[in-house]
């Protein structure tokens, strides 16, 4: 027999719990229980009195509304995991690796950015909000697919309860372990992927920031008909990004050339070179003899012989 009030099974014929030595009694009837029965089966006796008081609000509002969940803000995975809910744990656990990879390709640092934020937002504040409903959801649908297995309410009852409850120290413990040897693995895949997709990005805003800076070449260049002595004279004047070390023009052959900074291409530069048209304008070419093909852009990769 069932005991409502801890969830442990007890032989038909007792009287009281083994394991907290509650009175027991046979449930009356024929007919389902009631619903304090099923939600005190599937949750346990851990934290009962919390959960049935957020579970008799959400069906008593007949919708679920925002509840802050501490246990689930500081330790969100492993608290699905001690509740049982495998499938929204392999979710939490995997969602922000995919993620990684679906940015590292897309290569759009807007795109990226945008994508963290909306990530962070959900599990700092989302998840936490909705954790007691996300649990809710988990519950009725457990109590439903038992309801409709069995016509028997003990037996309803003890399935409940051998699904829902908590899980053991060592299931967590096991679970936590396989989750850094998973990221382990993920790391050593996407942290290369992201460090190449880092880099090319920021040779394409340094070639950007050298097309500004030879813009202003070529301005000053048509309206005085000479080169500029230095990029402060041709008015350029843009701030120079992190990832740029320097930004420099040859004064007599106007060439902009851009130093980067950082891992993999710190040192290395790209080089804008100016080349009269038939038209008495200037056009650029972009060189580099340092930087890695590979994270170029297509401009300066073509220049490079590839």
């Amino acid at each position: 027999m069932f005991c409502p009030k801890c969830g442990t099974p007890n032989a038909a014929e007792a009287k009281i719990c083994s394991s907290c030595g509650g009175v027991l009694q046979a449930h009356a009837g024929s007919g389902p229980a009631d619903r304090v029965e099923y939600y005190t089966a599937i949750l346990g006796p851990e934290n009962q009195d919390y959960y049935l008081d957020q579970f008799d609000r959400f069906d008593c509002d007949g919708d679920i509304n925002p509840t802050w969940h501490w246990p689930a803000f500081f330790v969100s995975f492993l608290w699905l995991l001690y509740r049982k809910m495998w499938v929204p744990a392999v979710v939490y656990f995997f969602a922000p690796l995919l993620l990684l990879g679906f940015l590292s390709v897309t290569g759009s640092i807007i795109l990226t950015s945008l994508g963290y934020l909306l990530y962070t937002v959900g599990v700092v504040a989302l998840f936490p909000m909705y954790a007691n409903a996300l649990y809710y959801r988990h519950c009725k649908k457990q109590i439903a697919a038992v309801s409709a297995s069995s016509a028997d309410v003990q037996q309803q009852l003890g399935e409940l309860s051998a699904r829902g409850g908590t899980s053991s120290v060592k299931v967590i413990g096991v679970a936590a372990a396989a989750s850094v040897a998973v990221i382990g693995i993920f790391a050593a895949i996407a942290i290369p992927v992201y460090q190449n997709y880092s880099v090319k990005a920021h040779t394409e805003q340094a070639y950007a920031l050298g097309k500004a800076a030879s813009g202003k070449v070529s301005e000053f260049y048509a309206s005085h008909g000479a080169i500029p002595s230095s990029l402060s004279e041709a008015g350029f004047a843009q701030p120079i990004p992190s990832y740029v070390r320097d930004i420099s023009m040859n004064p007599r052959k106007g060439a902009v050339t851009v130093t980067m900074d950082g891992p993999v291409v710190g040192g290395k530069s790209l080089t804008l070179e100016p080349l009269l048209n038939r038209s008495g304008q200037l056009d650029w070419d972009c060189t580099s003899e340092q930087i890695q093909a590979s994270y170029l852009p297509q401009p300066c990769r073509h220049q490079n012989g590839t």
